[in-house]
C-alpha cells in the first residue's frame, strides 16, 4: 500500500458508516492504545528515538528518517526537506516538542506491521468527523465555563471525545469544546487532540525501522 494511502485511510474510514454518529456525545471515548511492546524490535527503536528526541539529537532524529520522509500533503519530502522545514538546529525550534508529544501518545500496528502514532490518529473511531472532533489525552481532564485556570469547572472528561465549539472567545492555549448538554466549554489545549495533528508513521525496510512520514492536515 502507498504511503499516502496509509496516511489517509485511517482516517478516511471514519467518514464511513456515518449513521453509527447518532450515539450520544456522552458516550464516546477513545482509550490509550500502545502496540509498540507488542514487537520488540520497533519498541527498542521508539525508545532509541524519545531519548534522542529528548537530548535534542538533531543527527540521530536525521538518521531515523526515510530518505523520501513525507512531511505534507502539498508534496514535501525528504530529509533536506525535513531539515528546512523544522530548523532542528535554531533555537525555539517547534520540532522537539511535536514529535515527543506525538511519541509519548502510543500508537498501533495496521495489518502490514506499520506503525502509527498517536493512537488519537491510528484508532479513531468510524462515523467520528475527524474535522471537528478532538480526544481528551488524560483521564480527569477539567473543563472550564471560560478559557481562565480561574473559571468554574463545568465538566470532567475521560478520554472523552467531543466536537470543537466556535472559537470566538477563546484565549491562547486553550480550545473550546461543545458539551453534550450544548454547553461551550474550555479546556486547556495541551489535553486534548485532534486526529489531524501531527502523527508520525513508521516501517521497517530491509531490516530498519525509519520514519515514513511527519505531518498534520488531511
Amino acid at each position: 500500500m502507498p504511503i499516502r494511502t496509509c496516511l489517509v485511510l485511517p482516517l478516511a474510514l471514519s467518514l464511513m458508516a456515518g449513521s453509527s454518529a447518532a450515539l450520544a456525545q456522552a458516550e464516546r471515548r477513545l482509550a490509550p492504545v500502545d502496540q509498540a511492546a507488542s514487537m520488540p524490535d520497533f519498541f527498542s527503536f521508539r525508545a532509541r528515538l524519545q531519548a534522542a528526541v529528548a537530548r535534542h539529537d538533531t543527527a540521530a532524529v536525521l538518521a531515523a528518517l526515510g530518505k523520501d520522509v513525507e512531511l505534507s500533503f502539498g508534496g514535501e519530502r525528504g530529509v533536506e526537506g525535513f531539515k528546512a522545514m523544522w530548523k532542528p538546529e535554531a533555537a525555539g525550534s517547534l520540532l522537539w516538542d511535536t514529535l515527543a508529544t506525538a511519541l509519548a501518545l502510543g500508537g498501533s500496528f495496521d495489518g502490514q506491521g506499520r506503525f502509527m502514532a498517536p493512537y488519537v490518529a491510528s484508532t479513531w473511531p468510524r462515523g467520528t468527523d475527524f474535522h471537528i472532533a478532538v480526544a481528551a489525552v488524560a483521564p480527569g481532564v477539567q473543563v472550564r465555563a471560560a478559557a481562565s485556570d480561574a473559571a468554574p469547572v463545568v465538566a470532567s472528561l475521560d478520554f472523552s471525545i467531543l466536537d470543537t465549539a466556535d472559537q470566538a472567545g477563546e484565549a491562547a492555549g486553550w480550545t473550546a469544546v461543545k458539551l453534550p448538554s450544548g454547553q461551550t466549554g474550555y479546556v486547556r489545549s495541551p489535553l486534548v487532540r485532534s486526529p489531524l495533528d501531527y502523527r508520525v508513521g513508521f516501517s521497517k525496510v530491509a531490516g530498519r525501522w525509519q520514519i515514513d512520514y511527519f505531518i498534520a492536515g488531511d
